[in-house]
């Protein structure tokens, strides 16, 4: 029998990771933009995640029964209808056309959906970090989409590095949100990243309105959600329907 000591795996596989993780850990908030001063408007924005996409939702201001609903998504995959195997390999792994949902719903996604099918996160921005978190949106969006009401073309490429939650991840550090953009290429980094972001909330003591918090604590008692294995965008990201 051999005295050869076997092989060791070297640990500098996870490392990569491991630093990426670190360094989203250490990013702060933008002090110019959060938390909101005492003597400004705060708004609401949520966060919405079902079946592996990332969506974002804010009350719309002359009518709060309605709501905004942003998205992204690969033109050919979500509209277009050319999924598939190959669909998916090309949205992820080859640049292409991108778009930008931009609908004003009455019911949001957490009502149009089975209880325990959607995670929710209700996080609060001051007024200039909503208007900063606004100018995002409008540089992300292109023209109009005659042909698709609601969605607008997108000014970057659909690909793995740019998804829906790189989407959403830009969006909330552009409202001055402690949260790495670049850390969000799947829905358990972006998970990690939100999870964070509400214990900065907590530490400032920003509680989202009565009627969010009990919504919350609705949800917290829902049946726990259908579990599917760890992933990033399943083809290309869109909004729920």
């Amino acid at each position: 029998m051999s005295g050869a000591t076997p092989p060791v795996a070297s640990p500098r596989g996870g490392l990569g990771p491991l630093l990426g993780f670190l360094a989203a850990s250490c990013v702060g908030p933008n002090r110019d933009l959060w938390p909101p001063r005492a003597d400004e408007p705060r708004f609401e924005i949520d966060v919405v995640f079902r079946e592996g996409h990332t969506v974002l939702i804010e009350r719309v201001a002359d009518s709060p029964a309605r709501f905004r609903e942003w998205g992204y998504a690969e033109k050919a995959w979500y509209l277009e209808g050319k999924r598939g195997s190959s669909g998916a390999v090309r949205s992820l792994l080859w640049p292409t056309a991108s778009v930008v949902g931009c609908r004003i719903l009455e019911t949001p996604a957490w009502r149009r959906s089975p209880p325990g099918e959607v995670e929710r996160w209700t996080l609060v921005l001051s007024k200039r970090g909503s208007e900063a978190m606004r100018a995002f949106f409008e540089a992300e969006k292109g023209e109009a989409l005659p042909e698709y009401p609601g969605w607008y073309a997108g000014t970057h490429a659909y690909h793995l590095f740019h998804t829906c939650h790189h989407f959403a991840g830009g969006a909330l550090r552009a409202a001055g949100l402690p949260l790495a953009p670049w850390w969000c290429g799947t829905e358990g980094l972006l998970r990690l990243q939100l999870n964070r972001v509400r214990r900065f909330h907590e530490e400032e003591g920003l509680l989202p309105s009565p009627g969010a918090a009990s919504r919350a604590a609705a949800a917290r008692a829902a049946p726990p959600a259908r579990r599917t294995p760890p992933r990033g965008c399943r083809g290309a990201c869109a909004p729920p329907r």
